[in-house]
C-alpha cells in the first residue's frame, strides 16, 4: 500500500508539472511520452486499474485547470475555432487597410 501512494504523489507531480505547462502552452513531448510510460507500467504490474487511474488524473487535471478533461478539450475547441474562422478574414480587411491608397 505504501509504494500505491508513493506512486500517486509522484504521479500528482508529474501532472501537476505537465498540465502548468499545458496552461503556459510550453508543454513537451518528451514529458508527455514519460507521462504515459509511466501509466502503462502501473497498469502491466496490475498496481492500478483503469478506473483508480482515470479518477485520479480527473482529479489531478480539475484541481489545475478547474475543469474536467474534457471540458478543457470543449472550450479549447470552440477557441480554435474562433481563431481559424478569423484567419480566413484577409489581413488587409483585419486591419483596416485601404486597397485603393496602393493603387
Amino acid at each position: 500500500m505504501a509504494n500505491k501512494q508513493r506512486y500517486i504523489d509522484v504521479l500528482t507531480r508529474i501532472l501537476n508539472d505537465h498540465y502548468n505547462d499545458v496552461k503556459r502552452d510550453c508543454a513537451s513531448k518528451e514529458r508527455q511520452r514519460y507521462i504515459d510510460g509511466y501509466l502503462i507500467a502501473a497498469r502491466a504490474l496490475d498496481v492500478f486499474s483503469f478506473d483508480e487511474l482515470k479518477k485520479t488524473i480527473d482529479e489531478i487535471h480539475i484541481n489545475v485547470f478547474g475543469k474536467t478533461i474534457q471540458e478543457r478539450r470543449l472550450s479549447e475547441d470552440g477557441k480554435s475555432d474562433q481563431s481559424d474562422n478569423f484567419l480566413k478574414i484577409p489581413t488587409y480587411v483585419r486591419e483596416g487597410i485601404s486597397l485603393k491608397d496602393k493603387l
